[in-house]
């Protein structure tokens, strides 16, 4: 719809070792959309390369090479979420525009990258006591990418503190169209994340355990999560947005508006949060 694609796909990947219960596919398919193959787990690189293939159309080609012959070694199933995301900005930048700034990354590290700019156009902006919001529409308005510049610079923790619960909603309820000049980095970020120990410290722990109850997939054997893996790209430029990122959890048996105009420069660690209907699809950090 209007040069916005956002496909989420999933998948299941279990051994041809093993059955699983059939309400349990039927709903995973039904209700989630998802694709169920049974796979031969003993060809590690066979296995591997079939999922990796899925997870790599799922993503436009953007996220290759996230499955190993190691996730897929000893495994019981492989799940898999994946979301790809591509879109034009409402008001497109000039690359004319575009230009060397200072970045400030810490009190000891700065550097010198490539700059978004505009000036003198209406966007929507708020602000609170720490922070400022940009919110940059795309030609699909229900999808907005929107950055949090705390006032501080060097107060990238204390925002991310602040930014739970309904206060990211808040702000955003706030945004008004504002007479503004702006200078935003020109991104391309690529992160892997162990979401095991992400989730562990979140306090999400008995999946991982010997007590893991996930007998709704399989009547045997026992089961738990062993390996949540996360990795996500976005990339940022004149034209609008590119995002993609996938999930995977690897489950084995137990036995293992005034004048003059606001400047908004976001010339420090700042947070953004990718939006649809100001509900949260990509979260991260610039630095």
């Amino acid at each position: 719809l209007q040069n916005v694609r956002a496909p989420y796909s999933q998948s299941v990947h279990f051994s041809k070792r093993y059955s699983i219960e059939d309400a349990y596919a039927t709903t995973i398919k039904d209700k989630y959309s998802a694709e169920v193959q049974a796979l031969d787990f003993s060809q590690t690189k066979a296995a591997a390369k079939t999922i990796d293939g899925f997870v790599s159309n799922a993503t436009a080609g953007k996220i290759k090479d996230f499955v190993t012959q190691d996730t897929v070694r000893d495994a019981f199933s492989i799940i898999i979420n994946a979301i790809y995301f591509t879109a034009e900005w409402e008001y497109p930048f000039y690359k004319s525009l575009t230009k060397n700034l200072t970045f400030f990354s810490s009190e000891n590290d700065k550097k010198e990258i490539e700059f978004l700019r505009d000036s003198n156009e209406r966007r929507l902006y708020a602000e609170d006591d720490d922070m400022e919001v940009l919110s940059l529409r795309y030609k699909d308005t229900s999808y907005a990418f929107n950055i949090f510049l705390p006032k501080e610079r060097f107060a990238l923790e204390k925002l991310r503190k602040k930014l739970i619960g309904d206060a990211i909603q808040k702000l955003l309820s706030k945004l008004e169209l504002t007479y503004m000049s702006l200078s935003i980095p020109k991104m391309k970020i690529e992160t892997d994340l162990n979401l095991k120990h992400a989730l562990m410290a979140m306090g999400v722990n008995e999946m991982f355990s010997d007590s893991a109850d996930l007998t709704g997939i399989t009547a045997s054997p026992p089961l738990k999560v062993t390996k949540a893996n996360h990795k996500a790209i976005i990339e940022v430029d004149e034209k609008g947005t590119t995002a993609a990122a996938a999930t995977s959890f690897k489950i084995e048996p137990r036995s293992r508006k005034p004048d003059p105009a606001v400047k908004f420069i976001a010339n420090h660690p700042f947070i953004f949060i990718l939006t649809k209907n100001n509900n949260p699809l990509f979260i991260g950090h610039f630095a």
